[in-house]
């Protein structure tokens, strides 16, 4: 048992970093609300498509919605964006521009919609000298067309992050700030010993800006903090660090009609010893070891004066795998979330989860977007001023079992699609 949780570790922090080591008994968390309305492993009252259903769904122009115990089609407009080679299933970007024109940003392509997503053009894009596509995270786009990002070098890094504009579509970039980044470990008060950006810039939709970056202890044993930087003038001055979540990564935000804020967040870590019963009863296990290996999850957390402050985290994906969260709101306070399942139940793919009451509680029903051959399939939305959300969802053409990463990195195509879905939920 201690071997077999020993390599379940060492495996976690090579491949995602986010590992405590189970038997440290000094290791402190923060609060966690874990009393879900919705257990999200079968969700409709109906059995989950097949592979096969998935498939055809995802050629076809309709989604596929499991609620009232019935598994029906909406229909939906679907496109394929043009495809970019370098483009993987976690390269997902999005954001909407004046007059709802839509951006999407590729590893070496920015396409681009002039008509709601229906069709698309796209040009290379090359970073501005000194940085990578990747160390310049998320791209958004301000009501006025101004392209910004904040641009971070990763690892074992305590540099400034540094915020570039541009007027011209991402052609050229112009340095207007710097952000400071001498956080300190939240369990320990250590300084960090590497970072990372996987969640990157979000931008709410009065122009207020958020950029978050997570760091880490050396061993990844001693702790690990997300902290969320802000700006309301359009990136120019920044107020932060505040500490948004301790074992946080990925998601997004987005700001309801009501004023609050709503972010959420992909939640990982291993069990620790101080975990009570009502942890650990939430606590999901290995798809394939059947132990039990902590979480993997997405939770919410508020925000009620702009994301200067954050409530205690609380969990919505119930299911060990359902991680990656995307969440988008209409006009009437619909919030969807667009999440990834990677290790079943049912067949890998996104899925979206809806609200009636701007995220408080959520209704029994899911909506099956894509089909992919690869766990962990990742999607962003934007919601139009019409109400109609567009997801851009990402799928893998063919199993990592059948063509392995580094053999797609060789042939220099990813065989990734991206797909851009013109959809609402069902009153």
């Amino acid at each position: 048992m201690l071997k077999t949780r020993f390599l379940l570790w060492m495996v976690a922090v090579m491949m995602f970093g986010f590992a405590a080591v189970a038997d440290e008994p000094k290791m402190e968390f923060m609060d966690l609300i874990l009393k879900p309305n919705l257990e999200t492993a079968h969700i409709g009252g109906v059995q989950m498509p097949s592979a096969e259903a998935l498939k055809n769904m995802h050629g076809g122009q309709y989604i596929l919605r499991a609620g009232q115990k019935r598994l029906t089609k909406v229909e939906v407009e679907k496109t394929l964006l043009p495809h970019c080679p370098k483009v993987g299933v976690q390269h997902v970007q999005v954001d909407v521009g004046p007059e709802d024109t839509i951006y999407s940003l590729q590893r070496t392509n920015l396409c681009k919609s002039t008509d709601g997503g229906r069709t698309w053009s796209a040009r290379p894009i090359s970073p501005p000298k000194g940085w990578t596509v990747a160390e310049m995270g998320r791209w958004k786009v301000l009501r006025d067309g101004t392209f910004i990002c904040v641009a971070a070098k990763m690892g074992r890094e305590h540099s400034p992050a540094v915020v570039l504009n541009s007027s011209d579509e991402a052609r050229t970039w112009k340095k207007q700030a710097e952000i400071p980044l001498e956080m300190k470990l939240p369990q320990s008060g250590k300084d960090y010993a590497a970072r990372y950006c996987h969640r990157g810039l979000d931008r709410l939709q009065d122009d207020t800006l958020l950029w978050v970056i997570d760091v880490r202890d050396k061993p990844y044993t001693e702790g690990h903090g997300l902290f969320c930087f802000r700006s309301a003038d359009r990136g120019k001055t920044w107020q932060g660090p505040e500490l948004m979540m301790d074992w946080g990564s990925e998601g997004a935000t987005v700001l309801l009609p009501s004023g609050r804020v709503l972010a959420t967040m992909r939640y990982q870590r291993l069990p620790h010893p101080s975990d009570g019963a009502d942890l650990r009863k939430h606590m999901g296990h290995h798809p394939r070891t059947g132990e039990l290996i902590g979480f993997k999850n997405v939770f919410l957390i508020d925000s009620n004066d702009g994301g200067q402050t954050w409530s205690v985290p609380r969990l919505l994906t119930t299911v060990y795998g359902q991680t990656f969260g995307y969440p988008a709101v209409q006009s009437d306070g619909t919030v969807v979330v667009v999440h990834d399942t990677r290790y079943g139940p049912g067949r890998p793919g996104a899925r979206a989860l809806i609200s009636r009451d701007e995220g408080k509680t959520w209704d029994n029903e899911v909506y099956y977007l894509d089909h992919t051959e690869i766990t962990g399939s990742y999607s962003a939305s934007v919601v139009l001023k019409d109400d109609t959300i567009l997801t851009i969802s990402a799928s893998s053409r063919v199993p990592l079992s059948k063509v392995s990463g580094r053999q797609r990195e060789k042939d220099g195509d990813t065989m990734t699609d991206l797909y851009a879905i013109r959809w609402k939920p069902q009153k």
